[in-house]
Order: structure tokens, then sequence, then C-alpha cells
């Protein structure tokens, strides 16, 4: 497998972004349309936009079919029923009302790879490209914000992450120190 970003496709294609369209359109992701539905539709455009940056894992020996991808972006999360032990742990001031985290916006996996690739070797790609965000700019906590569902819950639980708070939709958020 090998790691390619959005934006180095974008850059190399002549054809204005339609045929990076057109490939990123044969990721299919029955399990979560929004995963899929982020892909097709908006990562381009997040892209272009300087919001996010989306990596792409690619199976180099299959016709470069996509693997799985994931989206990175920098983002502050406001404190909201969180003790001062655990801000402190965060940010190094108990009394923080925000931190700073490298979000990892999107992750998923192709139903092509279902059983061939593990979830949490995408999550290792995208953690790999966080620690290289945290050694440019001490950004040292990576998050993730996911439904309340029990098999996210053990996902990332099983993957290091520790869960902080839900947001104001209810997600839960949960972090990693890189």
């Amino acid at each position: 497998m090998e790691i390619i970003s959005l934006n180095s496709l974008l850059e190399a294609d002549e054809s204005e972004g339609r045929d990076v369209h057109s490939y990123l359109s044969s990721f299919n992701c029955e399990i979560n349309h929004d995963v899929e539905n982020f892909l097709h539709e908006k990562a381009i455009d997040s892209e272009k936009r300087g919001f996010t940056r989306t990596t792409l894992v690619i199976d180099e020996k299959q016709n470069n079919d996509i693997v799985g991808y994931f989206t990175l972006m920098v983002k502050n999360f406001d404190f909201l029923d969180v003790s001062g032990t655990n801000r402190k742990k965060l940010t190094g001031d108990k009394r923080a009302t925000t931190f700073i985290t490298i979000l990892i916006a999107q992750l998923g996996r192709s139903d092509l790879y279902k059983g061939k690739v593990s979830g949490s070797e995408i999550l290792e790609f995208a953690l790999e490209r966080c620690s290289m965000v945290n050694e440019l700019s001490a950004i040292k906590i990576a998050c993730v914000e996911y439904e309340e569902n029990d098999k996210l819950i053990e996902f990332y639980k099983g993957n290091d992450f520790q869960q902080i708070q839900k947001n104001e939709s209810g997600y839960i958020i949960s972090y990693v120190r890189l």
C-alpha cells in the first residue's frame, strides 16, 4: 500500500479535476455513506479551499485502487464538561477553555478491501501524518469525532484513543497524544 495526497493528484490532473473526481468516485463504503459522500462530493472542494487535507491509501499492485482514505484538519474545540485534571492533560492549563487538535475528520475503507485491510491500518497512516504535523507545529493531540456506537467506541479505544467529551451534536470526541 502507498499513500498519496489528494492535492498532488489535483496538481497533476490536467482535466481541471474531472479525472480525479472520476477516480474518487470509484471508492465505495456502504456501511458509512457520509464517508463515501465526502470523498465523492466534498473532498476536492475542501482541498482546494484549504479547509482539509485528504490522503488516499492506494493499492499500487491492483490498478491503484483506493483502499481507504483519511482527511485531516486543524480544529479548536471548546471544553464543555471536562475536569481541570483532563484540561491540564491536554493543554497544560487546568483553566483552559479550548484546545487545539489535529482532527481526523474522515476515515474510511473501501468495501473492496473489507477483510483484507483493517481500519486500524488506515488509522495508523493517519496518525503517522498527524505526527508529521506535530513535528512541524507542536500540535500534540489528534482527535476524532464519532457517533455513539459500540463498534466505533471499541475501535477507537482499541487504538489507544481516550474519550474526553461529547460535542454539542452528541458526537463523542476522543483523543490520542502524539
